[in-house]
């Protein structure tokens, strides 16, 4: 591949310079060896504590990162020594922006294969590399048909429309009060309601006694003017 003939066009060492498991890992088997061969007081069983201890140590130098290279044509990932992973770019097929809070915020997703977690210290500057690399090979080499997809790293594209007027929810509940209209001359009589009111002619009147409820009226008094009985001979009889 042109990957083992030139440079990378950008490297990146993993997050995590100090292997922690590995220098625990070469402990233990040393702690082993130790007391085998009578420095240390022995373990119960030396020879499986140096075998449990070489067997992590092993597993830890092969499997874990160290560095990630972008290349002309291919992504590698340099494991401990002789093992390097290469994702040639005819193989990808999705390369993704994760949340920032995770470890793998960047991950490449292969067509055939299982997914790699770019784990850097840069992620961002470690994508825009590998989409300017991913783009010029697939505009070098157009017969090879190469599609990928690139997610989470481009804005999302904002469309312009009118202002959104941001509404209070306890005032959209309730409807603001419509101001009152100024009252003219004209208007100061209250409106007719739906029912008939009675014109002041219509009203019945109320029949008012002159006297208290409980007092009988006196008997009429007589005229002042009315003439008293004539005595006979014209004398009167009071």
């Amino acid at each position: 591949m042109e990957q083992s003939q030139h440079q990378p066009l950008y490297a990146a060492k993993d997050r995590v310079p100090f292997n922690l498991t590995l220098v625990l890992a070469l402990g233990i088997a040393g702690w082993g060896l130790a007391g085998l061969v009578g420095i240390l007081p022995p373990p119960g069983n030396p020879e499986m504590i140096i075998v449990l201890g070489l067997a992590v140590t092993a597993y830890t130098w092969l499997f874990t990162p160290k560095e990630y290279m972008v290349y002309n044509d291919a992504v590698c990932v340099a494991y401990g020594k002789p093992r390097v992973k290469t994702i040639h770019f005819s193989n990808i097929a999705v390369v993704e922006m994760g949340s920032p809070v995770s470890i793998d915020q960047l991950r490449i997703r292969p067509i055939r294969g299982r997914r790699q977690s770019i784990r850097v210290r840069d992620p961002e500057t470690f994508y825009d590399q590998l989409e300017t690399a991913l783009n010029a090979y697939r505009a070098a080499h157009p017969d090879e048909d190469i599609s990928y997809e690139l997610s989470g790293r481009h804005p999302l594209t904002v469309v312009e429309g009118e202002p959104v007027e941001m509404v209070d929810a306890e005032a959209d509940a309730e409807p603001a009060a419509a101001p009152a209209e100024e009252v003219g001359p004209e208007d100061s009589l209250p409106e007719e309601s739906g029912e008939a009111q009675a014109s002041p002619e219509e009203e019945p009147v109320a029949e008012v006694s002159e006297f208290p409820e409980d007092v009988e009226p006196a008997a009429e008094a007589a005229p002042e003017d009315q003439e008293k009985p004539q005595e006979p001979g014209g004398r009167s009889f009071y």
